[in-house]
């Protein structure tokens, strides 16, 4: 495994609160400091949030660095149900071409992450190209298991559990804080350390489980594990499984927690592995939470970003086939050719790039846990920018910065900002939720969308479908909180698949 400099390197935040991480290198495929940044947030349980540099929910990100971690993600995953051997929860039976990967996929990160500096258009279509061969050769290399069952947490990692889910060609199932009419739960557990705790599933089969099967369980992180511990023992009550599998991009559990995942299988009488990323540690002093909350309010106000006023437009998209959304349970992957009829529709309304310094391009936000699809527009976006730019000789003039196309999501989670290079939450916007949830109406954010005095141009918004318009206006609302912030916003309005007594057949 390679080692790099981290994309936030050790920050003043991390020093002033004595917080520390280390990469466990023989369970690692790649460095947990090229993998997270440290920033702080409004929680009295935790003060601390990892922000991931290739799971593009709150940092804008290349859409395809995304598509590349989860899809390495599955492959660890694929390799954990195959092996025989005897189970370990530290990830053993990792196939030797995942650290090949994983070196590769950290270069990439490096290569196309912004704040390493400008990319030229000629090195990020390199870069593209080398992208592109390495979702290839992971793919390639992974065995689909279309007889287990993927589970992803709301809301972060709904779109990390399609990716996974999709590598395996499996039934997949996210959790939801989703309250929709005519759904039934099947059981719910609670993530003890979040902003938002209750989780709900709600799978219209009735047979999703099967008693004895093997069951995925994907996260951004795991801390603690104690989610995933809630998961298992409320889950295998129902229907006992004989492997669990639990994945996520890295794992920072102390031995102790670690320990208590063994304490769990020999007490259930199943076996449970552990997979990911990045394995290492987390080093908290004992008055963080204290320490947090006086460096938080010490913190400046956030300066006023670059005002925009931009124009909206909506782009309708509801005569496309209905989207059937993964809370209540699907067998078929994310469909790649709507992904790009919706890319090709969004491509046509944006305007031809200019010369603008302040000008980031283009971003694709999904909208909390509305991300497997979003991503995957933005990566077709992504490609049809590329090659426009191509076919027009943008190449020509090598130093111009690349701007090209990122991929985000809006959040409930509270972070505090601080505009400074070694902090990966440097601005937000808030504003009022549009979705119908067990909670009600709340505040919600975005991260990022402008950064070192510049914003993006255009703001492709993706509510969840079925949305209606008039949810998104008023001086709260979601259209006017993105529009001060960019020139364009786009909003593609697509239909909902109401839930259904059977899922779609592959």
């Amino acid at each position: 495994m390679t080692l790099t400099t981290p994309v936030w390197p050790t920050g003043s935040i991390s020093d002033a609160l004595d917080i520390g991480v280390q990469t466990d290198a023989p369970r690692s495929v790649m460095d947990v400091g090229t993998l997270v940044g440290i920033a702080l947030r409004h929680n009295p349980k935790r003060a601390h949030l990892l922000v991931s540099t290739v799971l593009a929910k709150h940092v804008p990100t290349v859409p395809g660095i995304a598509l590349a971690a989860g899809e390495l993600l599955g492959l660890l995953v694929s390799a954990a149900i195959t092996d025989s051997s005897e189970p370990s929860v530290d990830g053993a039976g990792v196939p030797r071409r995942a650290h090949e990967f994983g070196d590769r996929l950290t270069a990439l990160v490096g290569r196309l992450t912004e704040e390493t500096g400008a990319v030229t258009p000629d090195e990020a279509r390199s870069a593209r190209r080398d992208l592109t061969a390495l979702r290839r050769d992971i793919r390639t290399a992974t065995t689909p298991h279309p007889d287990v069952v993927t589970l992803g947490y709301a809301e972060t990692a709904t779109g990390l559990g399609q990716l996974v889910a999709d590598a395996l060609t499996a039934y997949y199932l996210h959790s939801t804080r989703h309250a929709p009419a005519g759904a039934t739960p099947f059981a719910g557990f609670a993530e003890e350390h979040s902003h938002a705790t209750d989780h709900t599933l709600l799978p219209t089969d009735a047979e999703w489980l099967r008693h004895g099967g093997t069951t995925i369980l994907v996260d951004d992180e795991l801390s603690t594990g104690t989610t995933v511990i809630n998961t298992i023992t409320a889950l295998h009550a129902l229907s006992p499984q004989a492997h669990w599998v639990v994945a996520s991009l890295i794992d920072l559990r102390s031995g102790a927690d670690r320990a208590r995942f063994d304490d769990l299988a020999a007490g259930l009488g199943t076996r449970i592995d552990v997979v990911c990323l990045a394995a290492g540690s987390i080093t908290l002093p004992a008055d963080v939470l204290p320490r947090a909350g006086r460096m938080i309010e010490s913190m400046p106000a956030a300066a006023p970003g670059p005002s925009a006023g931009g124009e909206v437009l909506l782009l309708d998209c509801t005569d496309l086939a209905p989207i059937r959304s993964a809370r209540f349970g699907t067998r078929t992957p994310a469909d790649t050719g709507l992904a790009a009829t919706i890319a090709r529709r969004v491509a046509a309304l944006l305007p031809v790039a200019e010369p603008d310094p302040a000008d980031r391009g283009v971003l694709v936000l999904g909208s909390e846990e509305f991300i497997a699809l979003p991503m995957l527009i933005a990566d077709e976006l992504d490609g049809l920018e590329h090659d426009g730019a191509e076919l027009d000789g943008a190449e020509q003039d090598g130093a111009a910065p690349e701007r090209g196309v990122r991929f985000s999501t809006s959040t409930r989670s509270p972070i505090a900002t601080l505009d400074q290079a070694d902090y990966p939450i440097q601005s937000a916007i808030s504003f009022r939720s549009h979705d119908v949830t067990s909670d009600g109406i709340g505040v919600r954010f975005a991260y990022n969308l402008t950064t070192a005095r510049r914003r993006f141009g255009t703001v492709v918004f993706l509510p969840e479908p079925g949305t209606d318009p008039a949810t998104l206006d008023g001086p709260d609302g979601v259209l006017d909180a993105i529009r001060r912030v960019s020139d364009r916003v786009v909003v593609v309005l697509l239909t909902a698949s109401a839930p259904s007594d059977r899922t779609p057949a592959p």
